[in-house]
C-alpha cells in the first residue's frame, strides 16, 4: 500500500514536472516562433561583416591606396612640356632665344616622341650660331629610340609592372582578409549557438530537479518519504544551479566574441539578444571524401597566400630584369626633321632631317651586378618557400579533411547515445515507479541523458567547426557570402 501511494505521488509529480520542462522549453524556444524579433542567420552576420568590419575595410582601403600608386608610376608615361630661355643682359652680343617642346614617352623600344618651336633674335657669338633661327622661327618633330639598354624594359617600364603587380598583392591581401574574417565569424557563430542549446540543457535539468523538490516537500510533510530525500534532490539543484551558472557563463562570453562581429548599421558592434537565437542550426552541406584530393589541386590555385607568393616572384623577377638591363650599353637613335620659316641666312632655309645615334657603354658595372646577384638569391628563396607553402597547404586541406570525416561519425555516435541514454532515462523512472529502482539511480540517469545532450551539441559543433575550417582552406567564396572576388 506504502509502495503504491509512493508509486501514485512520483507519477503526480513527475507529470508536474513534465509540464515544467515543458514550460521551460517554451521560454527557452527561438523567439522567431513567438517573438516579433527575426532570429540572426548566418547570411546576415556575414553580409555584415562583409561589409563593415574594420578589418576588411582597411584592407580594402589598401587596395585603393596601391591603386593610387598605380596611376602615379603610370604618371610616368605623361606628356610633358619643357621650356628654356635665355637672355644676354649685357656684353657685345644680344642674342636671346626662347625654346619649347612637348615630349610624349611611350612604352615601345623606349620611345620618346617630341615635338617644339623655338625662336632667336639678336647676335650670337659664332660658337652658339646653333641657337639662331630665321625670323619666324624653327619648328622641329622627332623621336629617340633605346636600341640595346632600355630597349625591352626601363626604370619607367618597371616602376609600372612593379605598381600593377603591388596592386594585384593588395588584392589578394583584401581577399585573404575577408576569408579569415568571415571565417572567424562563422566559427563565432556556431560557437553561439552551441553556447545557448547547452544551456538550455541544463536550464531544463535544473527544472526538472526544483519542480521534482516541490513534489517531495508534499510527500515528506505527509511522511510518506524520509526528509533525507529533500537533501539529498537540494545537493542534485544547487549542482545543477551551478552547471546553469557555468553555462550562462559561456553563452556570456561567446556571445561577447560574436559582437566583435555582429555590427549595426552605423558599423558598431552590438551583442546579440537571447531571442536572436534561431531554432535551427545553419546547413552547411557536406563534403564528399572523394573530392578532397581534386580540391587540394583547386585550392592551389586560388588561396590568395599562393598568390601573394607568386606575385613576390614575379616583382622579384621584375627586379631582375632591371638589373640585366643596366648591363647593356646604351645605343639610342634619334630621328629628327626641322625646319625654319620667315627671313635670315639662306644657310637656314628647308627642312633638316637629322639622324644621331649615342653610345654609352658602361666601365665598372658593380650596381647592376650586385642588383642581380640580390634578385637571382630572392628568387631561388622564393621559390623554396612557394614549395613549402603549396605543401602545407595541401597537408592543411588533408588533416582538416580527416577531422571533419571525424567529425561527422562522432555527429552520428553522440546522437546513438542520447537515445541510449533516453531509453535508460525512461527505463529507470519507470523502475522506480515500481519499486525496483531508487532515487540517486534516477538522476543518475537524467544527468546521463544530458551530459549525452550536451555532447551531441559540441560533436555538432566540432563538424560545423571543421566545415567552415575545410570551407576557408579551400576558400569557398560562395559559403562566405564573399561573392566574386
Amino acid at each position: 500500500m506504502r509502495l503504491s501511494r509512493y508509486a501514485a505521488a512520483w507519477r503526480a509529480w513527475g507529470a508536474s514536472a513534465l509540464l515544467a520542462v515543458g514550460a521551460a522549453v517554451a521560454a527557452e524556444a527561438p523567439p522567431g516562433e513567438a517573438s516579433a524579433v527575426p532570429p540572426l542567420t548566418l547570411e546576415a552576420l556575414l553580409d555584415g561583416t562583409r561589409d563593415s568590419f574594420p578589418q576588411i575595410l582597411s584592407a580594402l582601403q589598401k587596395a585603393q591606396a596601391q591603386a593610387g600608386k598605380l596611376l602615379a608610376s603610370e604618371g610616368a608615361f605623361d606628356a610633358r612640356l619643357e621650356q628654356s630661355t635665355k637672355n644676354r643682359l649685357s656684353g657685345y652680343y644680344d642674342g636671346r632665344y626662347l625654346d619649347s617642346k612637348v615630349v610624349k614617352p611611350l612604352p615601345e623600344l623606349g620611345t620618346r616622341l617630341y615635338g617644339g618651336y623655338r625662336i632667336a633674335d639678336g647676335l650670337f657669338p659664332v660658337y652658339e650660331d646653333e641657337f639662331a633661327t630665321l625670323s619666324g622661327g624653327e619648328v622641329k618633330v622627332g623621336a629617340i629610340f633605346s636600341l640595346w639598354r632600355d630597349r625591352d624594359i626601363d626604370e619607367r617600364r618597371g616602376g609600372l609592372y612593379d605598381s600593377r603587380l603591388a596592386l594585384q598583392q593588395a588584392e589578394r591581401e583584401a581577399t585573404l582578409t575577408r576569408v579569415r574574417v568571415q571565417h572567424q565569424a562563422a566559427r563565432a557563430y556556431v560557437d553561439w549557438l552551441a553556447a545557448g542549446d547547452a544551456l538550455s540543457v541544463y536550464r531544463d535539468l535544473l527544472a526538472l530537479a526544483e519542480t521534482r523538490q516541490s513534489g517531495l516537500q508534499t510527500r515528506v510533510s505527509e511522511g510518506d518519504l524520509a526528509s533525507v530525500y529533500l537533501n539529498e534532490n537540494l545537493q542534485y539543484i544547487l549542482k545543477r544551479r551551478g552547471k546553469v551558472a557555468e553555462g550562462e557563463r559561456k553563452l556570456a562570453e561567446s556571445a561577447n566574441k560574436l559582437s566583435l562581429f555582429l555590427r549595426t548599421d552605423r558599423g558598431l558592434p552590438r551583442q546579440p539578444q537571447p531571442d536572436e537565437r534561431p531554432a535551427q542550426w545553419p546547413d552547411l552541406g557536406s563534403v564528399d571524401p572523394d573530392s578532397i584530393e581534386p580540391t587540394i589541386n583547386a585550392a592551389l590555385a586560388v588561396r590568395p597566400e599562393v598568390g601573394l607568393i607568386a606575385t613576390d616572384i614575379e616583382r622579384e623577377r621584375n627586379r631582375l630584369a632591371l638589373g640585366q638591363n643596366a648591363l647593356k650599353p646604351r645605343v639610342d637613335l634619334n630621328l629628327e626633321a626641322a625646319r625654319d620659316f620667315g627671313a635670315g641666312s639662306r644657310t637656314r632655309d628647308g627642312t633638316d632631317a637629322i639622324v644621331k645615334l649615342d653610345v654609352t657603354i658602361p666601365i665598372e658595372q658593380r650596381s647592376a651586378r650586385g642588383r642581380i646577384a640580390e634578385s637571382e638569391a630572392n628568387l631561388n628563396r622564393l621559390t623554396l618557400d612557394q614549395q613549402l607553402l603549396n605543401e602545407r597547404i595541401a597537408i592543411e586541406i588533408r588533416n582538416i579533411a580527416n577531422e571533419l570525416l571525424a567529425a561527422r561519425r562522432f555527429v552520428d555516435l553522440a546522437a546513438q547515445e542520447v537515445e541510449q541514454a533516453d531509453l535508460l532515462a525512461a527505463a529507470e523512472r519507470d523502475k522506480f515507479e515500481d519499486g525496483a529502482s531508487d532515487f540517486f539511480v534516477v538522476n543518475l540517469r537524467e544527468e546521463a541523458a544530458a551530459d549525452a545532450r550536451v555532447r551531441q551539441i559540441e560533436a555538432r559543433l566540432g563538424y560545423l567547426a571543421a566545415l567552415t575550417d575545410y570551407y576557408a582552406a579551400t576558400v569557398r567564396v560562395d559559403r562566405f557570402r564573399l561573392g566574386a572576388l
